[in-house]
């Protein structure tokens, strides 16, 4: 097929998606181009919901032609195929092997509307992915999918079966990058234990446990404020394992970026876990930098967190008043410190309006609401999630062991 994929996007990392994608199909003898002329189809691969309006852009531009989106946003059939003839959910090397439209509509990867509801290709051509150069001196390489912790929270958990790259595959990858003199990331959930590596994501409990060589930037989830709230939703982290961590990153001299979601527990929650924390770094007065970064709760379908939606409270959900305060407050006991704020509660209920849409009319007003968010106020955002019956869309579950997506009734 003659295939039309443009780069539409600006984010470094997308390449990579690019890339395996572009890479992929070519390999199975497709023509991919970035120029529509003579193409048989469109394809457009949407990671996230804030690229919804490059979709309805695209969609305009390719009158006449078929227009198949893919990526982590699929998973959200419903609304995807609002601006798209079919939705390709999962995996990409399943639809390289479609030979033409109708092997797409026809396969049981693809959504094209109706109650049948699709399955998610989960087949990986690992030997395949090639190594993504996003920059002169920087690449990317697909170490893994999915996580072996299934967070009640966590999108990717409860959408993709977990997987990973070979080992032997990925150091080859990384002596690609050494050979050109790139500083390669490997994109993942897994920590692979490289001492060349100046950035680790990793679980926080596996940190305290693991000797790290040399100055690192290390990445961990928090999430949430307390104990209880962290076991519940499947990351029982202790403070004592979050007093250790600060603790070992002064003596391995290492920095740290520490996640964490809002607007689940109350307020008075977070003022607890930030006195904590400030007695903590004033008595171990780390010498690295901390920085504390902070996300609204978006409740996202397939997840089972997704269940509580209809308990979204607008009063739990902080703003850069709110992490300023706290910055002034981590800044009293440790120099080092900085602290990310969240987009606004409003952002949230566009995210979420557009992710559960399921007719034109809700969904161009939420498009239009993200444009600038601002127009709402905490209230009148929470009262059109209500209204347009955002938060009454089905819940929907993965079943990781084959990809079928099935309803949940329990769940609405």
């Amino acid at each position: 097929m003659r295939i039309y994929f443009p780069q539409y996007y600006t984010q470094k990392s997308r390449f990579l998606s690019y890339t395996v994608i572009a890479e992929t199909l070519k390999d199975k003898g497709h023509d991919v181009s970035d120029v529509r002329h003579n193409a048989d189809i469109a394809i457009f691969s949407m990671c996230d919901v804030t690229e919804y309006p490059q979709l309805i852009k695209m969609r305009a531009e390719t009158e006449g032609i078929p227009l198949i989106v893919g990526g982590a946003f699929a998973f959200n059939f419903l609304s995807a195929k609002i601006y798209a003839d079919a939705v390709w959910i999962g995996e990409c090397f399943d639809f390289a092997d479609c030979q033409s439209y109708e092997d797409i509509v026809q396969s049981k990867y693809s959504y094209v509307g109706g109650s049948d509801l699709p399955v998610a290709s989960q087949r990986i051509e690992w030997e395949k992915v090639s190594v993504a150069q996003i920059a002169p001196k920087k690449c990317y390489y697909w170490g893994g999918v999915g996580c072996k912790n299934k967070c009640a929270f966590c999108f990717t958990s409860w959408t993709h079966r977990h997987q990973v790259n070979s080992k032997q595959r990925i150091e080859a990858a990384k002596r690609v990058a050494t050979k050109n003199k790139c500083h390669i990331m490997i994109s993942s959930n897994e920590y692979d234990n490289d001492i060349s590596a100046k950035t680790f994501d990793m679980m926080l409990k596996d940190y305290v446990k693991t000797p790290i060589k040399g100055s690192k930037m290390i990445r961990c989830g928090i999430e949430f404020p307390n104990e209880t709230t962290r076991k519940a939703v499947g990351k029982p982290i202790t403070d004592q394992e979050i007093y250790e961590a600060f603790q070992k990153s002064k003596l391995e001299n290492g920095s740290l970026r520490l996640f964490h979601i809002a607007g689940y527990n109350p307020i008075d929650d977070w003022e607890e876990y930030i006195a904590k924390v400030s007695m903590m770094l004033r008595k171990v007065n780390p010498p690295r930098m901390i920085h504390f970064m902070f996300n609204n709760l978006q409740y996202q379908n397939f997840t089972p967190l997704y269940r509580e939606r209809r308990n979204i409270n607008p009063a739990n959900y902080i703003s850069v008043k709110t992490t300023r305060r706290w910055y002034d407050e981590l800044r009293r006991s440790c120099s080092h410190v900085l602290v990310g704020a969240p987009s606004p509660f409003q952002h949230v209920a566009c995210r979420m309006g557009i992710e559960l849409a399921r007719d034109k009319r809700a969904l161009d007003f939420w498009c239009k609401m993200l444009s600038n968010p601002k127009k709402m106020t905490l209230r009148s955002a929470h009262k059109a999630l209500i209204d347009s019956k955002t938060l009454e869309c089905p819940a929907y579950q993965v079943r990781l062991s084959d990809g079928q997506i099935i309803r949940q009734e329990n769940w609405d």
